[in-house]
């Protein structure tokens, strides 16, 4: 990975985060957010990036658009290129627009998809060394990375997920350049074969501990962020790789299907 003093974080105040709608199987309308404890877990997180040394920039809140919280599932940065995410499900469309205008007044590339295409951002393209995982089959489309990898001109492992999971930075995390943690019962087949054949060094997550999150993490060094105390066997797999492990608990953030590395817009430096 990347030295943290290299690296560019986005983070989102949660000021308007709340549940309002049920579209993944974490979501439920009658579990209430806890407003002064969001805050302060968002605020835990913010303040350790800051200790690490990662370079942090504040994103705006928004009124009436609860997900912005989770920067990066509405756009794909890589350099001075930003591409717009198409959300499957509408109620997240309102993030989008005012996302891309905070960022094409600081001089970035707006990129539009394809219409009909699917793809939803920083969620779903992550980076290992050079290349990226780009996660499809629930919410973004496979199609999006032949066009994705030309027009950036990146190298993308494509990746399909099964249900429950939504999004690829629940169930795959780059560790260092040899060392990627995934899950191998939320994805099909070819799927885990092509993980396993391209990562010297693979560490299996159990689907207990990802859907609690655990893979939902954030390396900085050789330090892990984990999204909860709830992934022990995770936590000392990391630890015997000689990973330091930070356990947060982001349980409002967890009300949503979130956890460290959705609250985490990365821009990626190019190759």
């Amino acid at each position: 990975m990347a030295d943290s003093i290299e690296r560019h974080f986005y983070l989102c105040p949660p000021t308007y985060y709340q549940v309002e709608y049920a579209i993944n199987d974490w979501m439920d309308l009658n579990n209430k957010v806890d407003h002064a404890l969001a805050e302060a877990q968002w605020q835990e997180l913010y303040a350790l990036y800051q200790s690490l040394g990662v370079q942090v920039t504040l994103l705006e809140p928004l009124p009436g658009i609860p997900e912005l919280v989770f920067p990066g599932d509405s756009i794909f940065l890589y350099g001075q290129h930003a591409v717009m995410s198409k959300f499957r499900h509408a109620e997240r469309d309102p993030e989008v627009e005012p996302k891309a205008a905070w960022f094409g007044e600081r001089g970035f590339t707006l990129h539009r998809l394809p219409e009909g295409m699917h793809f939803e951002g920083n969620a779903e393209l992550i980076r290992w060394n050079d290349r990226f995982f780009g996660g499809h089959g629930v919410r973004s489309d496979a199609e999006a990375y032949p066009y994705l990898s030309k027009l950036l001109n990146i190298e993308i492992l494509p990746l399909r997920l099964k249900p429950p999971f939504f999004h690829l930075d629940v169930l795959v995390l780059p560790l260092d350049s040899e060392t990627v943690a995934f899950v191998p019962e939320a994805f099909d087949r070819e799927s885990c074969e092509l993980i396993q054949a391209e990562v010297p060094n693979a560490i299996p997550v159990g689907l207990e501990e990802a859907r609690q999150l655990g893979c939902n993490s954030m390396v900085v060094g050789d330090t892990v962020i984990m999204s909860t105390p709830r992934a022990p066997k995770f936590a000392a797999a990391l630890e015997a790789s000689g990973f330091k492990t930070i356990q947060l608990d982001l349980t409002e953030f967890y009300k949503s299907g979130g956890g460290v590395k959705c609250l985490t817009l990365e821009q990626y430096a190019p190759a």
